[in-house]
C-alpha cells in the first residue's frame, strides 16, 4: 500500500474525528454563551439592587426634606425655654430622623469649604477657602445632600 492511499478504517475515522471536533468546538460556544448570560444575569441583578436603593434613598430625602424646617424651629424654638418635655420631644424627633439615615452637615470654622455640603451667603475674613461661621447646619442622607450648610466663608482669591 502506498502512503496516499488510506485504508478504509482511516477514511471511516476522519469523518469521525471532524464530527467529533466540531461537537467539541459547539460544546465550547455553548459553554462561553452561557456564562456571558450568567454575567449578564449577574450584572443586571447587581443594577436593580444599585436602582432600589437609590430610589428608596431619594424616597426618603423628599419625606424628609419639609420635615427639616419644621425641626430647626422647633430646636430654635427649645433654646428659649426651660420645658423639659419639648427637649424629649426634639430629641425623639431627631433620633426617628437620624434612624432613616439623616445626618447634620455642620461645618466648624476653619474647615475647608466644600460647594458640595455648603453654602456661602457671606464673606469674611480668614484663611482663603475656609469656613467663617455656620449660620444654620445642613442635611444629607448618605452622600445625597438636602440641604447645604449655609455658611459664611473666605474666598479662594
Amino acid at each position: 500500500m502506498s502512503d496516499e492511499q488510506n485504508s478504509p478504517a482511516e477514511e471511516e475515522k476522519n469523518p469521525l474525528e471532524e464530527k467529533i471536533a466540531d461537537l467539541e468546538k459547539k460544546l465550547a460556544d455553548a459553554e462561553a454563551a452561557k456564562l456571558r448570560a450568567l454575567a449578564d444575569l449577574e450584572n443586571f441583578r447587581r443594577r436593580q439592587a444599585e436602582s432600589l436603593a437609590t430610589w428608596s434613598r431619594d424616597a426618603v430625602c423628599d419625606w424628609v426634606k419639609p420635615l427639616i424646617p419644621a425641626l430647626l424651629e422647633l430646636q430654635l424654638g427649645a433654646e428659649h425655654t426651660a420645658d423639659e418635655d419639648v427637649q424629649q420631644v426634639i430629641a425623639k424627633f431627631t433620633e426617628e430622623l437620624g434612624k432613616l439615615g439623616l445626618e447634620k452637615v455642620a461645618p466648624e470654622e476653619g474647615e475647608q469649604i466644600n460647594p458640595d455640603f455648603h453654602e456661602v451667603l457671606m464673606t469674611g475674613e480668614g484663611e482663603p477657602g475656609t469656613v467663617v461661621q455656620t449660620f444654620e447646619p445642613g442635611w444629607k442622607i448618605g452622600d445625597k445632600v438636602i440641604i447645604p450648610a449655609k455658611i459664611s466663608g473666605v474666598p479662594l482669591q
